[in-house]
C-alpha cells in the first residue's frame, strides 16, 4: 500500500480519473440520446459520432501525461486500452474519418450518410481542446500535471526525421494498418487484439517520427494550429497521406478478397 502511495504513481491516478470522468460523461450523453432522440434519419447517428469523437480526441490530449512520466510501453498499454474500452462503449462511432471515406469512395454508405458522420467528427475535433483544457483548469488544484498542462497553451511539433520519410511513413502505414486490420478482423479469436495493433503502430511512429498520424480527425483535434507545421503541409501529411495509403490499402484488400471461379470442363468422355 505504501507503494500506491508514492508521488511516482500521482500523474497515473490523475490520468485514471481524467479518462473515466471523460468516458463517463460520453457515456450519459450517449444514453440520452438514445433514449430521446430518434433513430429515424441521421439525428441519432450525428450525436453519437459527436460524442464519440469529442471523448476519444479529448482522452487524446492526456496521453503526453502518460508518455512523458512513464513512457513508450506505458503509453502502448494505455492508448490499446482506451481504444478497447471505445470500442466497448461508443455504439458504433467510428471517430476516423477514413473508414467513412472508404464506404463513400466503393459507394457502401449515402452521400447523407457521409457528410453526417464527417461533420460530426470534425466539430467532435474542434471541441476537445476546449473539454481537455476545462478538465485541467478545473483540477489544476488537485493534480499538478494537469496544472502544468493547464497553465501550457503551445503546442510545437518536433519532428525526428525529414519530411520525405514522415510523408512516406504515413502513406504507407495507413496502406499497411488497412490490411493487416482486414486480416485480423477475417480471424474472430484475434479481433479483441486490433485496438493493439493500433496502438503499437502509434507507439512505434511515436519513437520513429516523433508525431503520430493515422487518424486525420485525432490529428486535427490535437495538432492542428501547433507550431513547426503550417495549415497547407498539415492537409497534406494528416489527411491526404493517410487516406491515399488506407485507400489502397482497401483496393488490395477488396481485390485479393475476389478470388477467380474456376471453370469446369464441360468436355465428357467418350465411350
Amino acid at each position: 500500500m505504501e507503494r500506491l502511495s508514492d508521488p511516482y504513481f500521482y500523474p497515473l491516478y490523475s490520468a485514471l480519473a481524467y479518462y473515466s470522468a471523460v468516458f463517463a460523461i460520453g457515456e450519459l450523453a450517449r444514453f440520452l440520446v438514445t433514449k430521446y432522440v430518434s433513430p429515424r434519419g441521421n439525428s441519432q447517428l450525428f450525436a453519437i459520432e459527436l460524442i464519440g469523437t469529442i471523448q476519444m480526441c479529448t482522452c487524446v490530449y492526456e496521453n503526453g501525461i502518460i508518455v512523458k512520466n512513464y513512457g513508450l510501453n506505458a503509453f502502448f498499454i494505455v492508448v490499446g486500452l482506451l481504444l478497447t474500452a471505445g470500442g466497448i462503449f461508443n455504439r458504433g462511432a467510428l471517430t476516423n474519418c477514413v473508414p467513412i471515406i472508404e464506404d463513400f469512395f466503393y459507394s457502401a454508405c449515402s452521400s447523407s450518410k457521409f457528410l453526417a458522420i464527417l461533420t460530426a467528427q470534425l466539430i467532435g475535433a474542434s471541441f476537445a481542446s476546449k473539454c481537455a483544457y476545462f478538465i485541467w483548469n478545473w483540477t489544476s488544484q488537485y493534480s499538478q500535471s494537469h496544472l502544468e498542462n493547464a497553465l501550457n497553451t503551445t503546442c510545437i511539433l518536433q519532428y525526428k526525421q525529414s519530411a520525405g520519410i514522415v510523408i512516406a511513413f504515413e502513406i504507407f502505414g495507413a496502406f499497411a494498418m488497412r490490411i493487416l486490420i482486414a486480416k485480423i478482423a477475417a480471424r474472430p479469436s484475434l479481433r479483441k487484439t486490433i485496438p493493439f495493433v493500433v496502438s503499437l503502430y502509434l507507439t512505434a511512429a511515436l519513437y520513429i517520427i516523433g508525431v503520430p498520424g493515422l487518424n486525420p480527425i485525432v490529428a486535427t483535434a490535437r495538432l492542428f494550429g501547433c507550431q513547426g507545421i503550417d495549415n497547407h503541409v498539415f492537409v497534406i501529411l494528416y489527411w491526404i497521406c493517410p487516406v491515399v495509403g488506407w485507400l489502397g490499402g482497401a483496393h488490395f484488400v477488396r481485390n485479393s478478397a475476389v478470388t477467380p471461379v474456376k471453370k469446369s470442363s464441360k468436355k465428357s468422355k467418350k465411350n
